[in-house]
C-alpha cells in the first residue's frame, strides 16, 4: 500500500501515539504544525505545541546552504494560523544552536525537520533525546537527494548508530519515494506497537479518512 507522501506517516504516527506535547524543529509555512496540532486535539483537549525556526529572518542563500527548499513564513503569520486551533503554543525564533542546544527540551512527540545539515540534525537530536518519540525527516535511501549527500546532509548517519529495535523507517511513498521519515524511541515496545499499527492496511485506511 503506497501512501501519497511521507507526511501521511508522520500524522498516522501522531494519531497512534496521541501526544499531549509536540515539538517541531523547522516550520517553513506552518503546514505540518497546523496538521499536527489539529490531529492531536482530537485525542487531547490541552495540547502544548512548541516550534523552533528562523522563520523569515534568513535569506535565500542561507536556506540553500542548509538544504531548505520550501518557502518560509514569518513567526507572526504562523502564530495567527495556529491560534485558530489553540493558544497553548510557543514559537521560538532563532538558530537552534542558540535556542535549543544549550536549553534542552523534550515532548511526547518531536518532528525534526529544520537545518538539513548532518551535524545540525545531530545536535538537535541530542538536545531532544529525552523525548518519548522523535521523528526524523530526510532519510535518503539512495544516499543523496537533490545533490545533498548523506555524508553531509540528512539523518542517515545518525539513524545507523541506533539499535534497530528503536527505529521504524517509513515505507516508500508516491511522492519522493527515496526520501523517508524515521521514528525513534528508547521505548522498544512502543516502536513495535507502531510497526504493527502501520502494517495494518485497514487501520491505516480508517485513520486516513479522519
Amino acid at each position: 500500500m503506497f501512501l501519497n507522501n511521507r507526511y501521511q506517516y508522520l500524522l498516522l504516527g501522531l494519531c497512534f501515539l496521541k501526544p499531549r506535547s509536540i515539538i517541531e524543529i523547522g516550520l517553513a509555512q506552518g503546514v505540518r504544525a497546523y496538521q499536527m496540532v489539529q490531529f492531536a486535539l482530537k485525542y487531547n483537549s490541552n495540547v502544548k505545541y512548541t516550534g523552533y525556526d528562523v522563520f523569515d529572518t534568513k535569506n535565500d542563500q542561507w536556506h540553500k546552504l542548509v538544504g531548505n527548499g520550501k518557502k518560509v513564513s514569518s513567526k507572526a503569520e504562523i502564530k495567527k494560523q495556529l491560534n485558530k486551533l489553540t493558544t497553548n503554543i510557543e514559537l521560538i525564533e532563532g538558530m537552534t544552536a542558540n535556542t535549543l542546544w544549550t536549553k534542552k527540551n523534550k515532548a511526547d512527540f518531536v518532528w525534526l525537520d529544520g537545518d538539513h545539515r548532518l551535524e545540525s540534525i545531530r545536535q538537535d537530536y541530542e538536545a531532544l533525546k529525552e523525548s518519548k518519540v522523535i521523528v526524523f525527516d530526510d532519510y535518503y535511501t539512495n544516499e543523496e537527494h537533490n545533490g545533498f549527500h548523506i555524508n553531509e546532509y540528512g539523518c542517515n548517519k545518525i539513524i545507523e548508530k541506533f539499535d534497530k529495535d528503536e527505529i521504524l523507517i517509513s515505507s516508500k511513498t508516491k511522492k519522493f519515494p527515496n526520501v523517508r521519515i524515521v521514528f525513534w524511541s528508547k521505548n522498544v515496545s512502543l516502536i513495535n506497537e507502531l510497526k504493527n499499527f502501520l502494517s495494518d492496511k485497514e487501520k491505516i485506511k480508517s485513520y486516513l479518512s479522519l
